[in-house]
């Protein structure tokens, strides 16, 4: 099997290798490009397959296909990436999952038919494949070391006692392939069964092989507005180190006991569905230093499952946050949504806020009405047309104050799985109040609570996940694509809190030959979130990238760990912030080209 870049052509594809095939109206390119890419040394490997650039191989049915695991192999190795660590950025929690097993030809494809017919077969297949025509892995030159998965779900269990959230173990029937499917997860404790599990893992060393803290804490996300909502104890508002050893625990930590356990209680605890037998399912939550089991029960509702018991109330659990119905929509049938509220219905006077460094280091506060001190909240501005004021309040009530304990900037203070910064008012403690008056710190705790579940605000303050700039740069440069950094400077905001402060960010794939133009304007209030977004959507960005016109050839990327020096990104940052600053509240951009070198809007 050997790529079709081999010999002369547009971008690296044999002329006139690419057929168009017809289906209908629509016509469609018959080549399939491979590319796997070393995010360590910027390394990229690919080969294209159109008719005639492969050898099938036999089916026990007689048919012939053309795996992709042996080309992948191929490429990993070219690329000098390990294979455990690929990736489909599509699935990042799967490593080593493809979107399909292999090319499949059609019956008529034999090998003792003309070659005309052949090529012809061969490319109906590559043009009525179920996937995308450009298959971007993506991985590390080594693999990590074996997982202790005893010690990985000790971690979470000393992280869930510091946040005050429960740890669930979950297994639930699995509706594709039999047995069970895995799943772990943080749930803020209260709360009903989800509806569909977050992940699904065949095994349990399985799921908690493959979550990490963050990903674990994006079962936190799931909303829920029924669930309670309480102020923590002084006690729980005591930090402390959690010691959480392999043993030591009813139940412990030990991982063919749990599974065992779990097993026996979704197989125990089945019910009779209207459309046959669905198997009930299983949890395992830590809570209060230690494991509860229940079965979980199916419903009438297809998927939904209720426990079979819960679990005593956490320790961590003080008063109950005052809560009062909305005045506005509270008694009205069908309200439009409201902007007090939330969509609510209801007024919560309070809020928790938890920041953590995800490494042993947490601070809890709780935010009641009355906390405001020696320092009350001053109005900053009013708008003379709406009749609404802006209020400042006082350091207590300003997430961003806490970011200096933990070493990092106000605008690296994120939601617990890593994906966005926190909103700048809570940031910086800004409250908006409505025409006609109102306390700022009510109406700020009533927006806080009803924007976050059982009022709990989730913060993480450390290191962004996923590649830095320099690694995505050299990942989309190696690719033969460009990077657009966009910036805006807020520096005319200044004194007016409830307008963006600082700069906004973007960072945007781009094909080299499209027009530089600013659009959308750039949302990211930091440049490593906006490298976070720009890398979590990085395959629909690249399925931009794919010609249109299907008589247009896809290119082929190649380049070698040690071709030149990495992308200059420092002078691309320097050099769209002094763009910015010459015009504030407009975009700058700056597109970094695979040749390193840089363009800009000026």
């Amino acid at each position: 099997m050997t790529a079709a870049g081999a010999g002369a052509g547009i971008n690296g594809v044999p002329a006139g290798a690419v057929r168009v095939v017809g289906f209908g109206s629509e016509r469609r390119r018959a080549q399939l490009v491979f590319t796997v890419a070393n995010l360590d040394t910027g390394a990229v490997a690919s080969t294209s397959l159109v008719p005639g650039s492969f050898t099938p191989l036999p089916t026990p049915g007689g048919t012939w296909w053309l795996p992709y695991a042996p080309i992948v192999t191929n490429l990993a190795t070219r690329a000098g990436v390990a294979a455990a660590t690929l990736r489909d950025p599509d699935f990042p929690d799967e490593p080593g999952r493809l979107p399909s097993s292999g090319l499949m030809l059609p019956a008529q494809w034999q090998p003792g038919i003309p070659e005309r017919d052949r090529r012809r077969w061969e490319a109906a297949a590559l043009a009525d494949r179920r996937t995308t025509p450009w298959l971007v892995l993506i991985g590390r030159s080594s693999e990590p070391p074996a997982p202790d998965h005893g010690r990985l779900l000790g971690r979470l269990c000393t992280l869930a006692d510091q946040l005050h959230v429960d740890l669930v173990l979950e297994a639930r029937p699995a509706s594709t392939r039999g047995g069970l499917s895995w799943d772990i997860r943080f749930e803020l404790a209260g709360g009903t069964v989800p509806d569909y599990p977050h992940r699904w893992a065949a095994d349990l060393p399985a799921a908690i092989a493959s979550i990490s803290p963050e990903r674990a804490a994006s079962g936190l996300d799931v909303t829920n507005r029924d669930l309670p909502a309480h102020y923590l104890t002084e006690d729980a508002l005591t930090p402390r180190p959690v010691t959480v050893g392999l043993a030591g625990h009813p139940g412990g930590h030990d991982l063919d006991h749990l599974e065992r356990r779990m097993v026996a209680d979704a197989e125990q605890h089945g019910g009779a569905q209207h459309s046959g037998t669905q198997h009930g399912g299983a949890q395992a939550i830590w809570r209060n230093r230690h494991w509860w089991h229940t079965s979980l029960r199916p419903v009438e509702t297809a998927g939904r499952f209720v426990r079979g018991w819960e679990p005593p109330a956490p320790k961590y659990w003080g008063e109950p946050i005052p809560t009062q119905p909305c005045q506005r929509c509270a008694d009205v049938v069908d309200p439009p949504y409201c902007t007090r509220c939330h969509g609510t219905r209801r007024v919560r006077r309070g809020a928790v806020v938890t920041v953590t460094d995800l490494r042993g280091r947490t601070v809890h506060r709780n935010w009641r009405p009355d906390d405001d001190g020696p320092n009350p909240p001053t109005v900053v501005h009013t708008d003379r047309q709406s009749g609404s004021s802006v209020w400042q309040l006082p350091e207590h009530y300003q997430i961003g104050a806490l970011a200096a304990e933990f070493g990092v900037p106000p605008t690296d203070l994120t939601a617990l799985d890593g994906e966005h910064v926190i909103d700048q008012h809570l940031r910086d403690g800004v409250s908006q109040v409505a025409r006609g008056g109102g306390d700022p710190v009510a109406t700020y705790l009533g927006a806080v609570a009803a924007t976050h579940d059982s009022a709990r605000v989730l913060v993480r303050a450390t290191d962004w996940p996923g590649p830095t700039l320099d690694e995505l740069a050299r990942l989309v440069t190696g690719l033969g694509l460009a990077l657009d950094v966009t910036v805006v400077d807020h520096r005319d905001s200044v004194g007016r809190p409830e307008l963006t402060q600082g700069h906004s960010w973007s960072v945007r794939v781009a094909d080299p030959a499209a027009p530089l133009a600013v659009g959308p304007l750039p949302t990211c209030a930091a440049l490593p979130e906006a490298v976070a977004l720009c890398y979590r959507y990085l395959p629909g960005a690249l399925r931009a990238t794919v010609p249109a016109d299907p008589e247009q050839p896809m290119s082929v990327p190649h380049r070698p760990a040690t071709a030149g020096p990495a992308p200059d990104t420092t002078s691309v940052i320097t050099e769209v912030r002094r763009l910015a600053a010459d015009r504030p509240g407009d975009p700058a951009t700056v597109r970094l080209h695979p040749d390193g070198t840089h363009t800009t809007t000026a």
